[in-house]
């Protein structure tokens, strides 16, 4: 009985012999005296610890199972040890059809005395920008590395998420962070309608050449209408129509950052639970948490209506992302392009093409080797290295033998020095000058 009940028990009890007025108990208790009339007269009929509610001592009609309680248990203790208890209410509705809310995984694992691994967020210490209003209107991309597939290795995880509404856009494992893999999130984003407007990331060289290390363009060189180098997947993101805004922080791009801190806490863990020991099989795997994801933590925007970027081609777009290098052609109409040779089709008449003249060389590992020229993409033809055929002749080197003058040579004319004593016989002790 708790002291509340005792107390409402006593004073009823006074009140029943006639000790309080029934307005002094209704103060008391705080309840209306007509409640009090009630009790007053249960009290007299069944005495006074009938007063108490009837449910005591039942147990409740909504109350978990203790069968479930202890599959709770169990599964943390052997599958789901060090997840958060959000990350563990989730599991057990999608894979274990037990419908329970985190605040009672919570009450349950806590009276086991199991704490949650996941410590509360500290308080924020700067202001934080607004997000736009609208989806799709900008788009936070960067990387991550970390052990995603929990084998001891560090791999890097590429993705891109929508400002307004905190939906993932893409995401991509690779074993670096290269422009192979924001390509493949690009490829992907594209595939869906999902290519914001503007992209928002940090200032690493695959998105941002820093000329202040770097050769800087002399004034003559900017007179002359010289471009300051550009990495590749900037000019790709410029030619698609995506404004690159690089911040200078982290935290102008904390949205990301905190999608990071969420992926490294969970996403790891559904790898390791789902035996997904494979990059190819991890990037299937993402496909779906993407999804999954989205319903989860995504929000509404301020407003309805999108702006992402109308969808591209698929060649043209695996065209722009690709690597792309200027050549010049010889008086053959060909060029060299990585220790290969290689000409143009044949049908390179019709396009006048001259030597001297520049042609844009497009690889990658989606298109092979394209040239692209005045906006036509044409497929060069390698040319084999020349060998040697049955009838030529070998060059057959004989080995010189050393030269010996003849008997009339000048060299032979002149007279020889008469030879010493010296050279002639060992020197003998009294043989040497005093």
């Amino acid at each position: 009985m708790s002291e509340k009940d005792a107390r409402k028990i006593g004073i009823i009890g006074k009140l029943a012999e006639g000790d309080l007025t029934i307005q002094q108990a209704a103060k008391l208790l705080e309840l209306s005296e007509r409640q009090i009339m009630r009790l007053k007269k249960e009290a007299i009929a069944t005495g006074t610890m009938s007063i108490l509610h009837k449910n005591r001592g039942r147990k409740p009609v909504n109350a978990i199972p203790t069968e479930t309680i202890d599959k709770i248990v169990q599964l943390y203790n052997k599958e789901l040890c060090g997840y958060n208890f959000c990350h563990v209410a989730d599991v057990l509705a999608e894979e274990k059809e037990i419908y329970v809310s985190a605040s009672t995984v919570l009450r349950v694992l806590k009276e086991q005395g199991i704490r949650s691994p996941k410590a509360k967020r500290r308080p924020k210490n700067h202001r934080s920008r607004d997000a736009r209003e609208q989806e799709g209107e900008l788009g936070q991309m960067d990387a991550s590395p970390f052990d995603w597939l929990v084998d001891g290795e560090n791999l890097h995880l590429h993705g891109a998420i929508d400002d307004a509404t905190g939906r993932i856009l893409a995401l991509y494992l690779d074993i670096e962070e290269t422009f192979n893999g924001y390509s493949e999130c690009m490829f992907y984003m594209n595939s869906t309608g999902h290519v914001p407007g503007e992209l928002y990331t940090d200032r690493r060289t695959v998105f941002y050449y820093d000329s202040k290390f770097k050769k800087k363009l002399t004034l003559e060189e900017e007179l002359a209408g010289v471009v300051e180098k550009e990495p590749q997947f900037a000019r790709a993101l410029k030619e698609l129509g995506v404004v690159l805004i690089l911040a200078k922080s982290a935290q102008g791009k904390g949205r990301i950052e905190r999608l990071w801190e969420t992926l490294q806490d969970r996403l790891a863990k559904d790898l390791r639970r789902k035996g997904i020991t494979d990059i190819a099989e991890a990037n299937l795997f993402l496909r779906q948490y993407i999804g999954y994801y989205n319903r989860k933590f995504s929000v509404a925007p301020a407003k309805s209506e999108k702006r992402y970027l109308s969808t591209v081609r698929k060649d043209r777009m695996e065209l722009i992302f690709s690597r792309q290098k200027t050549r010049v052609l010889d008086s053959g109409l060909s060029f060299s392009f990585e220790g290969k040779k290689y000409q143009l089709p044949a049908f390179k008449e019709t396009l006048s093409i001259k030597p001297r003249d520049s042609v844009v060389i497009a690889t990658s590992h989606r298109i092979g080797i394209k040239v692209i020229y005045n906006g036509l993409v044409l497929n060069p033809i390698p040319l084999e290295k020349r060998t040697r055929s049955s009838t030529d002749h070998e060059k057959v080197t004989v080995p010189k033998k050393p030269y010996k003058p003849p008997a009339d040579h000048p060299w032979r004319q002149w007279p020889q020095a008469p030879k010493s004593k010296w050279a002639t016989h060992d020197i003998i002790a009294d043989e040497l000058r005093p």
